[in-house]
Formats: C-alpha cells, structure tokens, sequence
C-alpha cells in the first residue's frame, strides 16, 4: 500500500511539472476617431464632439476620456471607464468656452490588460474664443 501510495505521488508530481502553462493571450485595441477631425477649428459655443470606436481583440478593460487645453495647460473634459467589454463605442461632447485662441488635444487611453499595458490615440484642434 505505500509503495502504491509512493508511485502514485511520483506519477503525479511528474504529471504536474510537465505540464506546459497556458501562454497569456496579448490582446490588442484599435481606436478610431469618426469626429472630429486633426486640426479641425472649433468656433466659440460650438459644441467639440469626439465619437469614434474602440475594438480589442478581447476583452479590454476600461478607458479614459480627456480634453486637455495645451494653450493653458489644463484639462476641461475627463471621463475614466472601467467596464469590461471588446468594443466600446465613444460619444463625448464638451462646448468650446475658451477665453482665448486655444490647442485642444482629445485623447483616449485604452487599457488593454492588468498589467497596465495600454494604447492610446490622440488629435488636435483649434477652438476660437468669442
């Protein structure tokens, strides 16, 4: 009965170091943008719509959404979504108020995996002020 006991512990501590681990899957995202387009020109009051799609080759695991004004260095739209999908549609509109003739760079940061792996696109526009 030990001798049985002692086989069956080596046969299974062979099956076990053998065995190959599962390689991880790299999932990959594309980002489009529909709207607006590089180097559009925004006038005051108008709306600066950005829609586009997002498409990971698996699940991804969330985005950010931002507006940074490079004219004054500040952010005036930010968004994080931390949902689980393949695909995201994005659909975000902020209304130009700038005080003077600004940059405005759109980003979307895709986080692609846990592992903080990412994927990004950016533009850039002009908005106008009054």
């Amino acid at each position: 009965m030990t001798k049985s006991i002692f086989v069956f512990a080596t046969l299974a501590v062979t099956l076990f170091s053998c065995k190959k681990e599962k390689e991880e899957e790299v999932v990959t995202a594309a980002i489009t943008f529909n709207t607006p387009s590089a180097n559009d020109t925004i006038p005051f009051g108008a709306a600066v719509h950005l829609t586009g799609t997002v498409s990971g080759s698996a699940e991804i695991h969330g985005y950010t959404v931002t507006f940074t004004n490079l004219t004054t260095g500040s952010d005036v739209f930010a968004e994080i979504h931390e949902v689980h999908a393949a695909n995201y549609a994005l659909d975000y509109s902020w209304t130009n108020n700038v005080a003077d003739t600004s940059v405005l760079k759109l980003v979307v940061d895709v986080e692609k995996d846990h592992d903080g792996n990412m994927e990004m696109k950016e533009l850039t526009i002009v908005c106008l002020p009054q």
